[in-house]
C-alpha cells in the first residue's frame, strides 16, 4: 500500500520484488481537456464535455475561462457543460489569470487574448515564469498583437488584446503549443493565416475545428511538411465530447508492463491519436510486446493498450520521430536504460525548454542510478542494460541528511519517509517536473528490493493527480 501522508513532498520507494498483472484506466488526456475548454468557451452555444481531466494544469484552463466572464458548470453525470460566449464575447479580467505550471495553458491562451479588445496579465509558478515564450511572442507580434514579457521572453505576459492581421508563419521549431497559439489567433485575424511546420505535430486543435465546423484547410507538402490555412472572423459551433484516457499518463504503466518480468498491464480506453502514439512505434521498433485491442474512432482514435514483459533492443530517434513522443522522452529514457546496447535520442532540443531542462535532468538522474548517460545539444545517449538492478550511487554529505525512511510501514511501494538511515541507495530530484517525478518512481520500482528516495513529487498533481492510487490499486 502506497502511503504519503498530507502534504509529503518526497517519497521512498522499494523496488518491487514480483510480476505484475493488471488493468487500470488513466485520467482524461490533458491536451483535448485544455482545448476543450478553450474552444467551448469562445462557441457559439453550450457544449458538454464528459470526463474532463482534473488535472492542476487543467484546472487552472477552467479557472482562467472563468475569470474572462464563461460560465462552466459540473453536472451531477460527471460532466462538464460550457456556456460558450461567443469569439468576441470575453470579459476582461479583474486580476492575473494564474497559469500555475502549464504552458499548453499560457502559450495557446495567448493567441485567443491577443486578439480581444481588452488587457490581461498571465503568470505561473517559478518554474513556468522562467520557461522561453518568445516563440509565441514574437510570430503574435508580427501579426499586430501587443504582448509584452520579461526580457521579451519570459513571464508574466502582458497583453494588450487588438485587430490582428494575417501572416505566413514557418514554425522554427515543431510545437503543437505554438501551432495551436497561431491558430487561435488566427480565428481573430482579418484575412486567411497560414501556418508551416517542417514536421507535422499533434492535431487535436485541427480535430476540434472539424468537430465545430470552422472554415480552414489542411494540406501535406512535397518536403514532409504541414501546412494549415486558417480564415479569420468565422463562427465555432458547440459540441458534445468524451475525451479518452491520456496516453502520456498510461506510458508509464507501459514502462512497468514492459520492464517487470512476467508482469502485463492493460491500459483502457486510451487516446491514440496518430501523432501521440509516437512512442508505441518506436518501442515495436525495438521488440516490445505491445498489443492494441477495441480499437475505434470516437472524436479521435481510441483503444486499449496492453503491454507485457519483453526483451528490448537499443534504438536510435531522429528528428522525424520526435514531435510525435516529445512528452514521453523522460519515461523512453528509463525503458532505454533496459534496452540491450546504445540509445541515442537527437533532435529533441525542444527537452530543454520544458518544465525543466529534461536532457540534463534525465542523464543527471540515471547517473545518479549507475546508468551510463551522457548529454547532446539535442538529445542523449544512454547504454542499457537488460539485467539492470541497481548500482548505488555514493551520497555526498550534503544529500546524506536528506534521505529518510519510515520502517514502520510495510516496504512493498512507496512509503512516507520519517526517519534518518544510512547513506545507500538513491536520491533523485524531480527538478520541479512532473514527468520526471513520475519516470524516476517507475525506475525505482524495477529495482528490485532496492530503496530510492524522490524528492519534491508534488509536481505530479500537475498532470496526474491520482498517478499514486493508481500505483496502489497495481502493487497491493
Amino acid at each position: 500500500m502506497i502511503k504519503l501522508s498530507t502534504g509529503a513532498n518526497s517519497v521512498l520507494i522499494k523496488g518491487l520484488d514480483k510480476p505484475l498483472k493488471s488493468e487500470i484506466t488513466v485520467p482524461a488526456d490533458k491536451s483535448i481537456s485544455h482545448r476543450a475548454i478553450m474552444l467551448g468557451s469562445i462557441a457559439n452555444g453550450n457544449s458538454t464535455i464528459g470526463r474532463l481531466s482534473v488535472s492542476r494544469d487543467n484546472l487552472a484552463t477552467v479557472a482562467a475561462f472563468r475569470k474572462l466572464g464563461v460560465r462552466i458548470e459540473a453536472s451531477k453525470e460527471y460532466k462538464i457543460k460550457v456556456h460558450g460566449n461567443g469569439l468576441y464575447g470575453l470579459k476582461e479580467p479583474l486580476s492575473v489569470i494564474n497559469t500555475y505550471n502549464s504552458g499548453t495553458l499560457t502559450r495557446l491562451i495567448s493567441g485567443i487574448l491577443a486578439g480581444n479588445d481588452f488587457f490581461s496579465v498571465l503568470s505561473g509558478d517559478k518554474y513556468l515564469n522562467s520557461r522561453p515564450m518568445a516563440r509565441i511572442i514574437n510570430p503574435l507580434s508580427l501579426m499586430g498583437a501587443k504582448i509584452f514579457g520579461r526580457k521579451n521572453n519570459y513571464p508574466p505576459l502582458s497583453i494588450i488584446g487588438s485587430k490582428l492581421n494575417a501572416i505566413y508563419y514557418d514554425v522554427p521549431i515543431p510545437s503543437a503549443q505554438v501551432k495551436s497559439c497561431l491558430i487561435f489567433a488566427g480565428l481573430y485575424a482579418d484575412g486567411n493565416t497560414v501556418i508551416y511546420e517542417k514536421n507535422k505535430t499533434r492535431d487535436h486543435t485541427e480535430q476540434f475545428l472539424s468537430l465545430q465546423d470552422y472554415p480552414f484547410t489542411e494540406e501535406n507538402t512535397a518536403d514532409g511538411g504541414n501546412i494549415i490555412n486558417i480564415k479569420g472572423g468565422g463562427e465555432l459551433k458547440p459540441f458534445n465530447i468524451e475525451i479518452p484516457g491520456d496516453f502520456s499518463s498510461a506510458a508509464f504503466f507501459i514502462a512497468l508492463g514492459l520492464l517487470l518480468k512476467d508482469s502485463e498491464i492493460t491500459i483502457k480506453d486510451v487516446l491514440l491519436n496518430d501523432r501521440r502514439v509516437g512512442l508505441i512505434n518506436v518501442l515495436k521498433r525495438m521488440h516490445a510486446n505491445i498489443e492494441i485491442i477495441d480499437y475505434r474512432k470516437d472524436f479521435e482514435k481510441v483503444g486499449t493498450i496492453k503491454a507485457s514483459y519483453s526483451k528490448l533492443s537499443a534504438t536510435n530517434i531522429t528528428e522525424e520521430d520526435v514531435p510525435d513522443m516529445i512528452d514521453e522522452f523522460p519515461i523512453f529514457a528509463v525503458i532505454a536504460s533496459f534496452a540491450e546496447g546504445i540509445t541515442t535520442v537527437h533532435g529533441a532540443k525542444e527537452l530543454r525548454v520544458k518544465e525543466t531542462d529534461r536532457i540534463k535532468a534525465v542523464a543527471a538522474n540515471l547517473n545518479k542510478f549507475g546508468i551510463k548517460s551522457k548529454e547532446y545539444d539535442d538529445g542523449f545517449e544512454i547504454e542499457g542494460n537488460p539485467d539492470y538492478l541497481g548500482q548505488l550511487y555514493k551520497f555526498n554529505n550534503s544529500e546524506r541528511k536528506s534521505v529518510f525512511l519510515n520502517k514502520s510501514n510495510n516496504s512493498t511501494g512507496l512509503n512516507n519517509p520519517t526517519e534518518k538511515k544510512d547513506a545507500s541507495g538513491f536520491y533523485i530530484k524531480s527538478y520541479g517536473d512532473h514527468r520526471i517525478a513520475m519516470s524516476m518512481i517507475i525506475l525505482a520500482l524495477l529495482l528490485k528490493n532496492k530503496e530510492t528516495e524522490v524528492k519534491d513529487i508534488r509536481c505530479i498533481n500537475t498532470s496526474f493527480p491520482n498517478f499514486f492510487n493508481i500505483l496502489n490499486s497495481i502493487i497491493d
